[in-house]
């Protein structure tokens, strides 16, 4: 699921009485002390290995866990809902971008996750992350399908860009064209 801004905002003004938790990996929550540093708004325009054009926008939030106040209550969405004005005074968020949180702590270095689902317990509404992974948006022209690109991790995600062999014993490095770029 990769939720957008405007899904994100419906679903948290339906509930700004309850505190706003973050959920990754093995169901690990963010310490409840966390702080939104950042809103970041991000256009991005690609071009993928079969020469095909995209652009989208992603708003990032960006999430810093302290760690040091284990008692203090997460965020109500209230508040959320309050520095969400504040943000859109600045600056026009597209309804349609995609939502990424960007965190990391001392025991895992800082990604961009998307949002898998979100749920409520008891008082909290907890958004359940998850790590992207590399796609291949050219398949079709490459002939491989996404799921074999990821697992194949002798090829580039979609298994057309160049690869790179090792001759013994001088070590020299040469590259091949492999595909369709």
């Amino acid at each position: 699921m990769k939720l957008t801004w405007k899904t994100f905002l419906q679903i948290i003004n339906i509930h700004p009485e309850l505190n706003l938790r973050f959920e990754y990996g093995d169901k690990i929550l963010i310490a409840s002390d966390y702080h939104i540093t950042e809103f970041k708004l991000a256009n991005i325009q690609s071009v993928d290995c079969g020469g095909n054009i995209d652009s989208w926008s992603e708003m990032i939030l960006q999430v810093l866990e302290p760690g040091v106040n284990f008692e203090k209550e997460a965020m109500e969405i209230q508040k959320l809902l309050s520095i969400i004005d504040k943000v859109n005074s600045k600056m026009d968020i597209p309804n349609d971008c995609l939502l990424r949180i960007e965190f990391g702590n001392k025991d895992i270095p800082m990604s961009q996750y998307f949002v898998n689902s979100i749920g409520i317990t008891n008082s909290s509404l907890i958004v359940h992350l998850e790590e992207g992974a590399p796609e291949c948006k050219a398949a079709e022209s490459c002939g491989l399908p996404n799921e074999k690109a990821i697992k194949d991790n002798s090829k580039s995600a979609c298994g057309c860009g160049p690869s790179i062999s090792i001759k013994k014993p001088t070590t020299e490095i040469t590259k091949k064209s492999s595909g369709c770029c």
